[in-house]
């Protein structure tokens, strides 16, 4: 399980609604949820799935590089007594494809909202300080000082209007810290802790980034409803940095701790 932070894009909502409006476009991605009935696939190859690799090690499965997915069906449900209908039963198609039947969200992404690891990851600009479009949450729990790379900064918050939020400031605060945090490293200090990548020799990498995960966080709910995170889009950072640069102004963009 874990936490991570996703940009949440919403078109211009009053401010008393943000919340609520947040959590009504992450519905669809929430992993509890149940859905009707649906084949869910297992890839080609049986050997492919840890599991698959698992049991032909114990002689459940026949000890082949070639052993087909009928096969595997066979083994396990003879093996585990799941008779059709149990959730845990193989599947064999027409076309000898492996499949279980299932109800769970195959969008699934999240099973809880607001647990966080530190105060507010967006800045906004000095001038909107005071600003009542501005998102701030109230209680962020004990934070750890070095859970909290912007702790002791102005102009924090949790979101609003494009318009008044301050992307390049986050960004090049981002990059300052790294700069710092790997100076101090190289100086003898402990490892950089905390950050979304690992610490490498090369400064000017670890500063670049430190740039490009400043904004985006791990992943990205686009106003079309569409999801992206790092996990499915290799170039995850590039294209969500562009498409929040390219944001309306009045859009709002929310951060939202989600759990997993």
């Amino acid at each position: 399980m874990s936490t991570y932070d996703v940009l949440v894009v919403l078109p211009p909502v009053p401010p008393a609604q943000y919340r609520e409006a947040a959590v009504a476009a992450l519905r669809p991605y929430f992993s509890e949820s149940e859905v009707p009935e649906y084949r869910d696939y297992q890839p080609e190859d049986p050997n492919s799935e840890y599991w698959v690799r698992a049991n032909r090690e114990r002689g459940v499965i026949p000890d082949r590089d070639d052993v087909s997915w009928a096969e595997v069906a066979h083994a396990m449900n003879t093996w585990t007594g799941n008779a059709p209908g149990h959730s845990s039963h193989l599947y064999v198609d027409e076309a000898g494809r492996g499949y279980f039947l299932a109800t769970y969200n195959p969008r699934g992404k999240w099973d809880g909202l607001g647990l966080r690891l530190g105060g507010p990851r967006l800045l906004h600009r000095p001038d909107a300080a005071g600003n009542p479009l501005l998102a701030r949450y109230e209680d962020y729990g004990d934070v750890p000082e070095d859970r909290d790379p912007l702790l002791g900064l102005p102009d924090r918050c949790d979101g609003g209007p494009r318009g008044l939020l301050d992307f390049e400031a986050l960004r090049a605060t981002h990059e300052r810290l790294a700069a710092e945090h790997h100076d101090a490293w190289t100086a003898g200090g402990p490892h950089p802790s905390h950050w979304p990548f690992r610490f490498t020799d090369d400064r000017a990498g670890n500063i670049a980034l430190a740039r490009a995960n400043a904004v985006p966080g791990y992943a990205l709910l686009r106003l079309d409803g569409s999801w992206t995170d790092k996990h499915d889009d290799p170039d995850y950072l590039a294209d969500a940095n562009a498409y929040l640069d390219a944001l309306d102004p009045d859009t709002v963009v929310l951060d939202v701790s989600c759990h997993c």
